[in-house]
This record gives C-alpha cells, sequence and structure tokens, in this order.
C-alpha cells in the first residue's frame, strides 16, 4: 500500500484543497463528533477556504451532514467555543459513540473534545469496586458514564456550571442506562466540592484553566487514602519534562495545603502551544497533617 493511501482521509482532502504545505497545518485541527466534522480554525486562513474543505468533506464522506468552524478558543465559565455553519446541514447536536457509550451533544452550548477519549477509558480501568467518585467539572459525562460501564462505582457524582452539560449528562445517563448510580447537579463545583467532608475515594478534576483553586477544595472532599487526578497546563521543552514538572507541582500544591500525595502516574493529553502542555496527573492521598 502506497504512502498516499496510508495518510488519513482527512489529511488527503486538506491537500487536495490547499496543497501539501497548509495540509500538514490544519489536518491536525479537524474532529469527527458523530456525524459532524469541527474544524478549528487557524487566523491567517480565510473562512471561505474552509468552506471549500467543507464541500470536499461532504463528498468523500457520506455519512457526515454537517461542517462547522470554530472561530474562537474555549472560554468563559461554561467551556464553550464560537463557531460558523461553513457546510452540509445547519445541525450542532449529534449522536456519537465512544468506548462503547452513546452520547448526545450540541457542541455549541458544551465543551466538547475528543482528545480526551484515550484518558477517559484510561481513568476508568484504574476505578476499583464500590468507589465513590466525584467529577468536578463533568461537561455532558463522559468520565462518569464510562467509569460507570467499565468499573462498579458504588456512585459517581457529577458537577458542572453550564446549565446545557448538565442537561446532557442526565440524558447520556439514561441512555447508558447508568442512571441507578449517577447523580448530576448543576452548580459550581468550587463552591459544591467543600461541602462533602472527605467523602470520596476519588475525584476527577477536568478543567486545567483553574487547577489551583480546583485542587484546593478536592483535598477537603477526598478521603485518605483517596486518588486526585487533576488537569494543568505546563510550560515544558518536550512531554517528559512536562510530565515531571507537573508531578513537581501537584506535590508542592499538596504540601502548601498541608497535604501529603504520592504520585502515581498520568497522562500528556495534548501541547497546546509550542513549549505548553496539557497534562493529567493521577496521585493518592497519602495524609492530612493540618486543617484545611
Amino acid at each position: 500500500m502506497g504512502s498516499q493511501s496510508r495518510k488519513p482521509l482527512i489529511k488527503r482532502i486538506a491537500e487536495k484543497v490547499l496543497g501539501p504545505s497548509f495540509a500538514d497545518m490544519l489536518w491536525k485541527r479537524i474532529e469527527i463528533v458523530g456525524d459532524v466534522v469541527i474544524i478549528r480554525r487557524a487566523f491567517d486562513v480565510s473562512v471561505e477556504v474552509y468552506k471549500a474543505i467543507g464541500e470536499e468533506i461532504l463528498r468523500e464522506l457520506p455519512y457526515i451532514k454537517s461542517v462547522w468552524l470554530a472561530t474562537s478558543p474555549v472560554k468563559g465559565s461554561e467551556r464553550i467555543r464560537e463557531y460558523v455553519h461553513i457546510a452540509g446541514e445547519k445541525k450542532s447536536e449529534t449522536m456519537y459513540k465512544e468506548h462503547g457509550c452513546i452520547f448526545k451533544v450540541d457542541f455549541t452550548k458544551v465543551y466538547i473534545s475528543p482528545v480526551l477519549g484515550f484518558d477517559h477509558i484510561r481513568i476508568a480501568k484504574m476505578v476499583k469496586a464500590n468507589e465513590k467518585i466525584l467529577n468536578m467539572f463533568a461537561g455532558f459525562g463522559p468520565y462518569s458514564i464510562i467509569i460507570s460501564r467499565y468499573s462498579k462505582p458504588f456512585y459517581v457524582v457529577s458537577i458542572d456550571l453550564n446549565e446545557f452539560a448538565a442537561k446532557y449528562a442526565r440524558i447520556n445517563i439514561e441512555l447508558n442506562k447508568v442512571d441507578a448510580f449517577n447523580e448530576v447537579i448543576h452548580g459550581d463545583a468550587l463552591l459544591i466540592t467543600p461541602t462533602f467532608h472527605e467523602e470520596f475515594d476519588r475525584i476527577l478534576m477536568p478543567y486545567p484553566d483553574i487547577f489551583e483553586n480546583a485542587f484546593k477544595v478536592s483535598l477537603s472532599a477526598v478521603k485518605i487514602g483517596g486518588y486526585l487526578h487533576p488537569h494543568l497546563f505546563v510550560e515544558a521543552q518536550n512531554k517528559h519534562e512536562a510530565m515531571q514538572k507537573a508531578y513537581d507541582i501537584i506535590k508542592l500544591h499538596a504540601k502548601e495545603l498541608g497535604v501529603v500525595v504520592e504520585t502515581l502516574g498520568g497522562h500528556v493529553i495534548r501541547g497546546v502551544a509550542p513549549r505548553k502542555y496539557h497534562v493529567t496527573v493521577d496521585a493518592i492521598v497519602k495524609s492530612k497533617y493540618k486543617k484545611q
């Protein structure tokens, strides 16, 4: 099989419309969610060029119904982007599958990142039977639901400030038939989490923008011997250095808050800018030696 045929189809579509130099920059910015394609805009490329790519995607991929251009970074407490519809049906709600689970989502109303798919199942495989789990920034529920399907938690509490995220989380919990041990709370996790008082065996914090505040409040709700999975941004020369720096940051923050943690592992989610990485760390709380 030739090298051309081994290239991802999306990259070949980008090359066909733009040529190889632009395609190398663009194709990694394209994500498929169900029957919708989302392209994250590079600001030196005009919208008209993206429309041409969108039309070509519709011709090459018959199952794709709609193509959208994300024109802003994720922003605000509700974690959403701005979008422009560029081809196909003007629909933003879609159904997609991940690790055997099905999700309904409107990406213009809730945060979605297919690149997190590996970490969803990675965490699910770490969960032990009968754990009590808190997902502080649950979005439409992928971590919570995949954990519920692949592990045997006692219960999972999902919190999100975005009312649409909470709505879709409830819908998706029912779609995947895990409603018996899942609870969704629409509200501010930074305010709600401290009210639980060392209740949880595991706490997820998939919101790197507010890492420090999230980590601080999680310590009041996690049991000694419980697990923490904070997400954070780290500046580093490479992925290995980013992971090591993330371990050091977690230990330092814990120490400053009167807690001893042991880092057990983690994962570099992706590079978000030159020498800047989105990282998640797995840590266990060993002791708390002063009141929070």
